[in-house]
């Protein structure tokens, strides 16, 4: 059944046939560009090999992979934590892309206010410590952030010392690139 086409952009006419020519070598020159430059990103489901560097928010190194050691995995399995399977798709091979990954992405768990533990100066002047505020120390085996200090009604010193785990507190920047797909 034919329907009625109104005269301006009846397809004999030859502006009309000039767009419709123009229009579909746009789209097929899209089209083209657009799979010539994907076949090589990283998509879901496939096997990537990489490299990364990736730093405290301090720029103090957390872990790395090299060219002797590439990580190797399928994009979307979950072989790799959920930031790392989202941050490659896209990625073309040879491409290096910088991911920022908050404690709650990379760690999972929720900082626990109740992991600042109240301690007294005297334990750190009699470890020979000097706590200074938001810096990391060591209090034993124990690893935590000095938050501040504070007194007690009876005019003690306490030291605010945070021991969640650094990947409950820090951020990270992961630097990496793709080697290869599969």
């Amino acid at each position: 059944m034919l329907t009625y086409i109104p005269v301006f952009i009846h397809y004999k006419t030859k502006t009309m046939k000039k767009i419709i020519a123009f229009l579909a070598l746009t789209s097929l020159s899209f089209f083209m560009f657009t799979w010539c430059t994907n076949k090589n990103n990283v998509q879901q489901w496939n096997i990537v090999s990489l490299t990364y560097t990736a730093t405290f928010s301090n720029g103090e190194l957390f872990d790395q992979a090299t060219n002797q050691t590439p990580l190797m995995f399928t994009v979307g399995s979950g072989q790799v934590i959920q930031w790392l399977d989202e941050g490659v798709l896209g990625i073309a091979v040879g491409d290096t892309k910088t991911i920022t990954i908050t404690p709650k992405k990379w760690y999972g768990k929720l900082y626990d206010p109740n992991n600042i533990q109240k301690i007294s100066q005297l334990i750190f002047d009699k470890l020979s410590i000097q706590p200074k505020n938001w810096t990391p120390q060591k209090l034993g085996n124990i690893e935590g952030i000095v938050k501040w200090t504070e007194q007690d009604a009876s005019g003690n010193v306490l030291v605010l010392f945070d021991i969640n785990p650094r990947q409950t507190r820090d951020t990270l920047k992961y630097t990496i690139t793709v080697l290869d797909k599969k």
